[in-house]
């Protein structure tokens, strides 16, 4: 516990938008519901982009691939609603196989010059393993990666995508990076206030989950640390990167 950083409530006053850029229908929720709910709540405009359509996310042969991806379209909307999240972008690579292409990098630097969020939300690259049982999906890392590649050198550079312009959208560069899933984070967000609402938005994804509320428990117990006076907390992490 000592090697974590203070706990102390982020300062989010010179961030209007924020953009999360993740692989999944549910990987938002997963890495940042709570802060996404305690920044809508503070007025910011919260945008999630899912780069793949989710369609390899279920093992019922009953269930067609079309099907599946117009589901999780649905549940992903309802959960970015219950996180008071204002626009949800679907980019539609398929799942399983995102990389970081050329055409795909046009793609995100196109919304980032278009939303020109302060602030970006994704997922470490370089994170091939979470504990001692799961490889980590290798769209998490991609997606990472995408997001890296669009913000630099891509994103503020004028060199980059002139035709851009044409359509009214300019380069921007972005003052906060936050990644989920580094090995030292800088920043830890009490979200305590919000465990409720972020179960509840990852469990919108009814397709991902056979067992609610075996999982409901097992995510209390996981995710829960116990305090000095012996409350239980929660927290999300990031490494931040900053941008001047």
């Amino acid at each position: 516990m000592s090697d974590l950083p203070t706990v102390t409530p982020p300062d989010w006053s010179d961030v209007k938008r924020v953009l999360v850029i993740v692989a999944h229908p549910d990987d938002a929720d997963f890495i940042c519901a709570g802060t996404a709910v305690q920044m809508a709540r503070q007025g910011l405009e919260v945008t999630y982009m899912v780069l793949t359509n989710g369609d390899k996310g279920n093992h019922n042969p009953e269930i067609t691939r079309n099907q599946l991806i117009a589901m999780r379209k649905i549940e992903q909307r309802k959960a970015a609603e219950l996180c008071g999240v204002k626009e949800v972008l679907f980019m539609g690579e398929e799942d399983g196989f995102l990389q970081s292409t050329r055409a795909i990098r046009k793609r995100v630097t196109r919304e980032i010059r278009r939303i020109r969020p302060e602030l970006v939300i994704s997922t470490n690259p370089d994170r091939y393993f979470v504990g001692d049982g799961y490889i980590n999906h290798p769209d998490h890392r991609n997606a990472g990666l995408v997001a890296i590649e669009a913000i630099f050198p891509a994103a503020d550079n004028p060199m980059f995508y002139p035709d851009m312009a044409d359509e009214g959208y300019h380069p921007h560069k972005i003052k906060y990076l936050y990644v989920h899933g580094h090995e030292q984070p800088t920043l830890r967000v009490d979200i305590t206030a919000d465990i409720e609402t972020k179960i509840e938005a990852i469990l919108s994804h009814h397709s991902q989950f056979s067992d609610p509320e075996g999982a409901k428990k097992r995510w209390r117990e996981t995710w829960g640390e116990e305090q000095e006076d012996g409350s239980v907390r929660y927290f999300e992490s990031f490494k931040v990167m900053k941008f001047g």
